[in-house]
């Protein structure tokens, strides 16, 4: 497939994944498990880049997106269906604009991994989207031992070992992926550099801190 059909192809998995968003809502799942379901499915988006023949695309589309993300808010002033994708997953405690952050890091980092190496932006991300997604849903069920940082949410030290083993598990995929060698302690360090800044990012920032700093660990380490 060209680059002109994969661009088509992404850009429907994005409408659809919002367009889900809004429907998994109206089912009364709540705004936080959308939220997590959009986090984990975004992580596909590293795993296409070999697929690509050019830079051109793949940089346009997240950028793309990034805009699309930012104007919602603008958007569901009028449209209902744009009301019903952002009350899906926002509200006081779950915030739009780390959906926003999230997007922008995507935004960066494919880029950054298809202009030089791919390895550390995709692992990055898929750190971000496993870790946070699948980690902070645990942490949500089965958090028992809690603490709050400064400037930050209330987190548990079961969700923060849990974003610890997801980030590991998504940083040992794109080494897997893109056939870079890297032993299982090293994967494991860089899941625990991503809990730490999960831990400590600042509400609603933790989006953009943990895969950046889970791609400056594994390129200058």
């Amino acid at each position: 497939m060209g680059d002109v059909g994969l661009a088509a192809l992404w850009a429907a998995v994005l409408a659809g994944g919002l367009a889900a968003a809004g429907v998994l809502g109206r089912l009364g799942l709540a705004r936080t498990h959308v939220r997590d379901v959009l986090h984990v499915g975004a992580g596909v988006w590293p795993l296409g880049w070999p697929f690509w023949h050019g830079v051109v695309w793949p940089v346009a589309i997240p950028c793309a997106a990034l805009l699309a993300m930012a104007a919602l808010p603008l958007a569901a002033r009028r449209r209902p269906w744009a009301a019903r994708a952002l009350d899906a997953v926002s509200s006081r405690e779950e915030r739009f604009s780390g959906l926003v952050l999230y997007t922008a890091a995507v935004a960066v980092l494919t880029p950054v991994g298809l202009l030089s190496r791919p390895f550390p932006a995709a692992a990055a991300l898929l750190a971000l989207a496993l870790g946070d997604g699948v980690g902070g849903a645990v942490g949500l069920a089965f958090g028992r031992h809690h603490f709050q940082p400064p400037a930050g949410k209330r987190k548990s030290l079961e969700g923060a070992l849990a974003v610890a083993f997801f980030s590991s598990a998504g940083v040992w995929l794109a080494a897997r992926w893109f056939s870079v060698p890297l032993g299982l302690s090293l994967a494991a360090l860089a899941g625990a550099v991503a809990a730490l800044a999960e831990a400590i990012s600042p509400r609603a920032t933790d989006n953009v801190v943990v895969p950046g700093c889970v791609w400056a660990f594994l390129t200058f380490v």
